[in-house]
């Protein structure tokens, strides 16, 4: 079913990642150059199952994994850095930790979820800590926003968090640079974004085994290829999902689907997938959200 006509359409974002020219010669400290990142938590080094017992390091693995990227993007000519928070309650980040010369988005709920702060005037967006799509193969904790949903699709393109991520940053025009996680999420960002900058830093040896590098040498390489990736931002391209946007969401459980197909707009295609069309990509992911988390809120 489509929504047209009862949510207003809003302007699709550019199309083609174009940066304004800068002046020949200008010195690297005039040009702007902004850039967004966004930081989950399971694709970080040295980490390879949720642990409550875990808590205070996996927030010291997520600021220092942020700190490195920051810290790259700055040395590869960023003038402003934004850091969004992906990941659970989303206050992951220590403060008092983070790198002084940028700024962060912390808490729930926010618009876009990880992706809460972008828009046209960033270049570059890059994701780092991300985890595979679920059902990924040697994907370490992979799953895609909760452990009910089985497969998201956006107009037939099968994606993960990644992806969806990625869709939402080309929405807004900005294509996404840097991708690190383990070595299944690289893959899976070049398979779907092209030839681009990419950090693994653990390879699965199960969901929740894996080969890891020590989060130092990770953290050397995450801000090495960060600095590398925001040199080169204005030679890539985002991903743009094309409206109208039809979202097929399928369900680990029948009973989700159940609860999911309630709302008018939603089309029920099989036991566990339901399935709407929205005008834009934006209004097609906050939809999204807001009927895989009135499946959840059911408890069933």
């Amino acid at each position: 079913m489509s929504l047209k006509g009862l949510i207003p359409s809003r302007q699709l974002g550019r199309q083609v990642f174009n940066p304004l020219p800068q002046p020949s010669g200008a010195p690297r400290s005039l040009v702007v150059m902004k850039v967004f990142i966004a930081v989950d938590l399971e694709g970080v080094a040295g980490y390879v199952q949720w642990d409550p017992a875990d808590r205070l390091r996996e927030r010291e693995f997520v600021t220092e994994e942020a700190n490195a990227t920051v810290q790259g993007a700055f040395e590869g000519g960023a003038s402003e850095v934004l850091v969004t928070e992906a990941h659970g309650n989303m206050r992951n980040i220590i403060p008092e930790r983070i790198d002084s010369r940028c700024t962060f988005l912390s808490g729930k709920p926010k618009p876009l979820c990880h992706m809460a702060g972008i828009e046209e005037s960033f270049n570059a967006a890059m994701l780092v800590g991300y985890h595979a799509k679920a059902g990924t193969a040697r994907g370490v904790m992979a799953h895609t926003f909760t452990g009910d949903i089985l497969s998201l699709r956006f107009n037939g393109l099968e994606v993960g968090e990644l992806g969806t991520d990625a869709a939402i940053a080309g929405h807004f025009g900005v294509p996404v640079v840097l991708v690190t996680g383990d070595a299944a999420t690289c893959q899976e960002a070049r398979d779907l974004l092209g030839d681009m900058d990419t950090v693994a830093v653990k390879e699965g040896v199960s969901r929740y085994a894996a080969r890891c590098l020590s989060p130092i040498r990770a953290r050397t390489l995450i801000k090495e290829t960060a600095k590398k990736a925001a040199e080169n931002a204005s030679s890539k391209r985002p991903i743009v999902i094309r409206p109208p946007v039809r979202v097929e969401l399928t369900f680990t459980e029948p009973s989700l689907a159940d609860i999911a197909s309630y709302p008018p707009f939603v089309e029920r295609v099989d036991g566990r997938t339901v399935a709407f069309t929205a005008p834009d990509f934006i209004q097609a992911f906050e939809l999204f959200n807001a009927v895989r988390y009135l499946a959840r809120a059911a408890g069933l």
